[in-house]
C-alpha cells in the first residue's frame, strides 16, 4: 500500500489513522450424532458473526469528534495500492476502497506522553461491509438487509426470495 486516506460520508476528512479491518467469520452449527464419525461445523449460507474494526488516531482533532456519536456513520478507506503489471513489467496504482456503515461502540483516549502520539483509537460494530478493489467489487455484507455478495454473485438472493424479501 503507498498510502490512504480515511472519509465520513465518502467526501469528509476524518484524519490521521491506523485501520484494523474487521475478521469476516461465518456464523455456524455444529453438526455431530449418529452416523457421522466425530463432529463437523458447517457455515450457515450468508450470514456472520458480529464484525469489529478499529481506527486509531494519532491525536483527537475537530474531525476525529465526527464520528464519535452512538450512532450509524459512513465510513470510507481510500488507498492506493501499488502493484507491477505483469505484461509490461510497470508499476501502477489500483484504487482499494472499504466502505462501512458502523456505530462506535469503544472510544478509547489513549495514552499521554511528552513526545509521543496519543493513539485514540475508536472501535465500531459494522453493520455494513464492502471491498472494491480497481473497481472490482470483492465483497459486500449488509447483515440489516440480509445481501452477502461476493464477486459480484448474490449468495444470499434464495435465502431472501424464501422468506419474502
Amino acid at each position: 500500500m503507498v498510502n490512504y486516506k480515511v472519509y465520513k460520508d465518502g467526501k469528509d476528512f476524518i484524519g490521521i489513522t491506523q485501520h484494523d479491518a474487521p475478521a469476516i467469520s461465518a456464523v455456524v452449527e455444529e453438526i455431530k450424532g449418529a452416523g457421522i464419525g466425530g463432529s463437523v461445523e458447517i457455515p450457515i449460507k450468508g450470514l456472520v458473526q458480529a464484525m469489529t474494526m478499529t481506527l486509531t488516531f494519532r491525536d483527537i482533532t475537530p474531525q476525529t469528534t465526527l464520528i464519535l456519536t452512538q450512532e450509524l456513520h459512513h465510513i470510507e478507506l481510500w488507498a492506493a495500492i501499488q502493484t507491477t503489471d505483469p505484461k509490461t513489467g510497470q508499476l501502477v496504482i489500483k484504487q482499494h476502497k472499504i466502505i462501512y456503515r458502523a456505530v462506535p461502540k469503544t472510544n478509547t483516549v489513549g495514552k499521554f506522553v511528552p513526545g509521543e502520539t496519543q493513539d485514540r483509537s475508536i472501535e465500531f460494530s459494522v453493520t455494513y461491509y464492502r471491498e472494491i478493489y480497481d473497481g472490482q467489487e470483492i465483497i459486500e455484507i449488509d447483515t440489516y438487509n440480509s445481501i452477502y455478495r461476493v464477486g459480484g454473485k448474490d449468495v444470499n438472493s434464495d435465502v431472501r426470495k424464501a422468506i419474502g424479501l
